[in-house]
């Protein structure tokens, strides 16, 4: 399985992904920080909205019976650096990816500002909806992703 280097994870090439978000309420804990599985979800949604612009939109893929693929996570961890607390206004960016013939690596970089607060990563395998047997990354995931990866 490939991961990326923390500090790889850190900068954030121009050819990124990125949307800018704020830390909402109900994403802190009783210690007034972000909820740790928190960077997880916003990680994937930004995921779900590059599927969407790269032409396949999860909600349609999903609705499909069988869908052509699923793409279930294999890995995923997340680096903190600062807190986030409520009110802060992000980045999040998905910045890096590595593709391998049924899987992709993503890496994520959230800063707010200039301070990078957290780095992510996720391994996503694409199988078959029926037999859950590897597949190869579909078009047009593999040229999207590929994008990203070239920079």
């Amino acid at each position: 399985m490939f991961r990326f280097e923390r500090d790889v994870l850190r900068s954030r090439p121009e050819h990124s992904f990125v949307e800018i978000r704020d830390v909402r309420f109900q994403d802190v804990d009783a210690a007034g920080i972000i909820f740790y599985p928190r960077l997880l979800e916003y990680c994937h949604d930004l995921l779900v909205k590059f599927w969407a612009v790269s032409g396949e939109p999860l909600p349609i893929l999903l609705k499909s019976r069988p869908p052509r693929f699923l793409s279930p996570i294999r890995h995923a961890e997340v680096d903190y650096f600062k807190p986030l607390r409520f009110g802060d206004e992000i980045e999040i960016a998905l910045s890096h990816a590595h593709c391998e013939a049924t899987e992709v690596t993503l890496g994520f970089r959230v800063a707010r500002g200039e301070e990078v607060c957290a780095v992510a990563q996720s391994v996503h395998t694409f199988v078959d909806a029926i037999s859950f047997q590897r597949m190869e990354i579909p078009e047009p995931m593999r040229s999207a992703f590929l994008a990203l990866q070239r920079g």
